[in-house]
């Protein structure tokens, strides 16, 4: 439309606030309102929608913490809200967040299976053992294992599992058979780390791929910290997603050590 305004960095702000999103700063903001390889004589700029999802885009790709190592600050404005600076202390019974809180994930434990079954499925894995989908070596008649005439099922395999395969599980030795609870390492735009437990089952969380490393979380006010550990709820955990690709890459490369080490 002739005369319309290119969106502004408060626009853009607004655009991303809107979604939960913490507010980056204007250096991170300002190479995606006008990037170094644009025309400065075109008049046309990229619609807000696109702009909002260029920066989503790379806010979820980034670490939100400052590196010492290159003195580079943090990619959220100063006065972001962060965890409690005693968040971690087991002798606090609990407390709830007094704000909303965006952190990343740094590490991902599966609590619902052993470390020898983790290391197995990983070796299995590996080796291109894993099952997938629905995979059929022999099938046999039901009548010969429920005494009943009807559909035919893998041989060793019962209606519950074909039912399960039939809900969506893929791969039912690997991670993304595993339900959970998972347990998260969490950390703010602070540097600040604390473990989470999920409590009751929330979309999303899982080993990856269901969730990278450097995943993004908001953690909603009132969500209760009893003795060092956030309680993770579907109703007070909002999951963004992203990754850091260098960071998960390494995590996923390690996994299986650590596990032995444990």
């Amino acid at each position: 439309m002739a005369g319309q305004q290119p969106p502004t960095l408060a626009n853009l702000i607004t655009s991303l606030t809107a979604l939960s999103l913490p507010t980056p700063t204007t250096t991170f903001l300002q190479p995606i309102l006008t990037p170094p390889n644009s025309n400065p004589n075109s008049t046309r700029a990229p619609p807000l929608v696109v702009l909002t999802a260029t920066a989503k885009h790379r806010l979820l790709s980034a670490s939100i913490t400052s590196s010492p190592t290159t003195s580079t600050p943090s990619i959220l404005v100063p006065a972001t809200p962060a965890l409690p600076v005693n968040v971690a202390n087991v002798r606090v019974k609990e407390r709830g967040l007094g704000e909303d809180v965006f952190v990343q994930v740094l590490d991902i434990q599966d609590l619902g299976r052993s470390r020898w079954e983790q290391i197995e499925g990983l070796e299995a894995e590996r080796k291109g053992e894993t099952m997938k989908g629905r995979e059929v070596i022999r099938v046999v008649p039901v009548e010969e294992e429920m005494g009943m005439p009807g559909t035919q099922f893998p041989q060793g395999q019962n209606i519950n599992q074909n039912q399960n395969q039939g809900n969506g599980s893929v791969n039912m030795t690997g991670d993304k058979a595993s339900r959970g609870p998972f347990k998260l390492l969490m950390q703010d735009w602070k540097g600040m780390a604390v473990w989470g437990f999920e409590v009751r089952r929330v979309e999303k969380v899982g080993l990856p791929p269901v969730m990278g490393i450097g995943c993004k979380l908001l953690l909603r006010r009132g969500t209760r910290v009893a003795r060092g550990m956030v309680l993770l709820e579907p109703g007070n955990v909002v999951v963004f997603g992203g990754k850091i690709d260098a960071e998960d890459k390494a995590w996923r490369a390690g996994r299986e050590d650590r596990l032995r080490r444990e």
